[in-house]
């Protein structure tokens, strides 16, 4: 038996409708593994930040990093030493590129052009999805693993101004 979650149930919404209501921007609530001896962690600590955007041309990025990472106290990151950069990287993750929408199936793809971690470019990154209010929620197996991220709507004070919400 399973120590993981249960997975995310299949949103009933049409390709349009889940496309409408991932487009926009989305902040880092909590990242989450669950092992299948039912014990979970968070990668980047509980207090990780992160945003994940989805643009109406079909365009995403998304950043996640943990909030303890130390500063180099030097101008640019050519000053820094390797063993230094490196040991930074591994509290941040980002890529960016082109989505899709299986919504028959509650999967979106985020087709990877760019990324922190070079052997993710040009990959596909398939993530079974559900909202919950402002919520979205994303899921996928790495390995024997689950990983679900949960992100809260956002939108900018100026953003509403200008829209006049």
């Amino acid at each position: 038996m399973s120590g993981l979650p249960e997975r995310l149930n299949r949103p009933e919404m049409s390709a349009a409708q889940a496309f409408a209501a991932f487009t926009g921007g989305w902040q880092l609530v909590l990242w989450t593994t669950f092992h299948a001896d039912g014990t979970k962690d968070y990668p980047f600590g509980t207090d990780a930040i992160g945003q994940i955007m989805y643009s109406a041309d079909g365009h995403m990025s998304c950043h996640l990093m943990r909030t303890d990472r130390p500063l180099f106290g030097k101008p640019s990151v050519y000053q820094v030493s390797d063993e230094e950069l490196g040991a930074s990287m591994r509290g941040y993750s980002g890529y960016f590129g082109r989505y899709s929408i299986d919504a028959v199936a509650g999967v979106i793809t985020h087709h990877v052009d760019g990324a922190w971690y070079p052997d993710w470019i040009g990959s596909d990154q398939s993530r079974r999805y559900a909202f919950s209010g402002d919520r979205l929620f994303l899921e996928a197996e790495i390995g024997t693993d689950l990983v679900r991220i949960e992100w809260r709507r956002v939108v900018t004070d100026e953003a509403r101004r200008l829209n006049g919400v």
